[in-house]
């Protein structure tokens, strides 16, 4: 059967076979026709009548990039190329070669991979007889870091080579790596013995004394030597950890006090003072998980005004308790601010703050967290509770229909946290409802959106806002975006059936 003729420069005719897959050769020699003839009155036509050739017939071979150069040279469209891409088979693409894995990496000195070290001890053999020096092992590492073997190089007597090794066998390394992949390792770990006689109980007493005078920095090197006799010793390192507190080194606080409560668990002091730096880094929960542990070991502390004031995030506290306590909370908190001295200043007056919010008392609260944000730029939790209280204002403020205090006040919001999207969401509300200005809603609902996918809020809002402009697509969208992550979105589904009044889908009526 005879499906197109075609005349190349007055020559005799080519016919072709539907089931025949066409060449390329033969594209290219169509492409080359001299036009007009009695089959095509322009290149506009044998274009179209090559691209329905193609879509029945196929291509009989991939297009790589020098076929379609040849295509182009003899005047393939773009829309022609991509209809020979689509219908032409794929290119193969190589299998790379695998790069093998050598059996172990060699990783040199061990010691600043460790993430999880573990010292060993001196016995007291080794400690009588006054033996001193080095124990090296070559240890051998899986691929999660591990120790999996481990063989001496020197030794020294009286157990501390059977110290060594057993330090090294319960530390865990980094893994090795290799073409971006963990791979076994190994490597040398050097562990020195010496003999310390600092009397750490006298040393640590007088860090106590340096701390309680607030002398941290001679108290700092001081609880130093007690934690190089002893790395495990309680006391050191709640001193040390309370100092870095006092200077506002939150890192190396939270690093000491963590493990002070862990050496010491019954040790009150050292749970409060590691929520305070948890407090300070913006870790409510893990602020929470700490006061609520010494509340558990002294029960006697929620007499205590400054426990009061600190403790506010309590398991299982509701909206309605928050606010009965919130006027304790305050009385507390202000007590304690006239004693209070550094970083704790601060904190206790973030609490307060956090306590007028409770009552909604959004101008109080905002002119504590402003002073605190002042006077401590590196407390970032501060941001995050002006970015509620603002938000809980210029909600109060809409309600109000007092949508310039409403917009500013949620502005105010996104600019103490840009990353939380509710207050995008609120002020693309005031934009939509309130001052009808549809594209500047849009802006917002889509700045939310960018933070978080899983709003109904913002698609129902955006939804709307698309619908006044008059685009209707992006508004149908939106809507069935909000019902699909909350079917309960009434107002995304009555504006949906008024755009596309088609049955809803059974996801639409979970």
């Amino acid at each position: 059967m005879i499906t197109a003729v075609l005349f190349f420069g007055g020559l005799m005719p080519i016919y072709a076979q539907p089931q025949d897959e066409l060449t390329y050769p033969e594209l290219n020699t169509a492409l080359q026709t001299r036009l007009p003839n009695q089959s095509f009155r322009n290149k506009t036509e044998l274009i179209s009548w090559l691209i329905t050739q193609i879509r029945r017939r196929k291509m009989d071979k991939p297009l790589t990039k020098d076929r379609e150069d040849d295509l182009r040279q003899a005047g393939a469209t773009d829309e022609l190329i991509a209809v020979v891409r689509s219908n032409s088979p794929p290119v193969a693409v190589p299998t790379p070669t695998p790069v093998p894995t050598p059996a172990v990496v060699d990783l040199g000195e061990l010691l600043s991979r460790a993430v999880d070290l573990v010292r060993p001890e001196y016995t007291d053999a080794a400690r009588q007889a006054g033996t001193a020096g080095e124990v090296k092992l070559a240890l051998e590492l899986d691929e999660t870091g591990a120790v999996t073997s481990v063989t001496p190089l020197t030794v020294l007597p009286h157990g501390l080579t059977d110290q060594a090794v057993s330090a090294a066998r319960r530390t865990r390394f980094r893994p090795a790596q290799f073409n971006g992949r963990p791979a076994r390792g190994r490597g040398v770990m050097t562990y020195n013995f010496r003999i310390n006689v600092v009397n750490t109980s006298a040393v640590l007493a007088a860090a106590d004394q340096l701390r309680a005078e607030k002398d941290c920095d001679r108290a700092i090197v001081a609880y130093n030597q007690v934690i190089g006799v002893d790395a495990s010793n309680a006391g050191a390192m709640f001193g040390r950890g309370t100092c870095y507190l006092m200077k506002g080194d939150f890192d190396r606080a939270l690093a000491d006090l963590a493990k002070a409560a862990e050496f010491d668990p019954q040790g009150t002091q050292s749970h409060i003072n590691l929520a305070i730096v948890r407090d300070f880094k913006g870790d409510i929960a893990g602020a929470a998980s700490a006061y609520s542990r010494a509340l558990a070991i002294s029960p006697d502390l929620d007499r205590q005004p400054l426990f009061t004031c600190l403790f506010i995030d309590r398991p299982g506290l509701t909206p309605e308790s928050a606010r009965s306590a919130a006027g304790g909370i305050i009385n507390a908190c202000t007590r304690e601010l006239r004693s209070a001295e550094g970083p704790l200043a601060g904190l206790i007056q973030y609490k307060r703050g956090i306590g007028h919010r409770l009552r909604a008392d959004y101008d109080k609260a905002i002119a504590d967290l402003v002073q605190v944000k002042r006077t401590n730029p590196n407390f970032s939790a501060v941001n995050s509770q002006l970015q509620i209280v603002y938000n809980s204002r210029g909600l109060e403020a809409f309600n109000k229909k007092n949508y310039r205090q409403a917009f500013d006040d949620v502005t105010l919001a996104i600019q103490a946290d840009p990353q939380n999207p509710t207050p995008y969401i609120n002020r693309c509300a005031i934009n939509l409802y309130a001052w009808k200005q549809y594209s500047e809603a849009v802006n917002d609902c889509t700045a939310a959106i960018r933070l978080t996918d899983r709003s109904s809020t913002a698609y129902s809002h955006r939804g709307y806002a698309y619908e006044m402009l008059n685009n209707r697509n992006e508004a149908i969208a939106d809507y069935r975006k909000a019902l699909d992550i909350d079917p309960r979105n009434e107002a995304a589904r009555t504006n949906l059936a008024r755009l596309d009044p088609r049955p809803p889908t059974m996801r639409d009526n979970r």
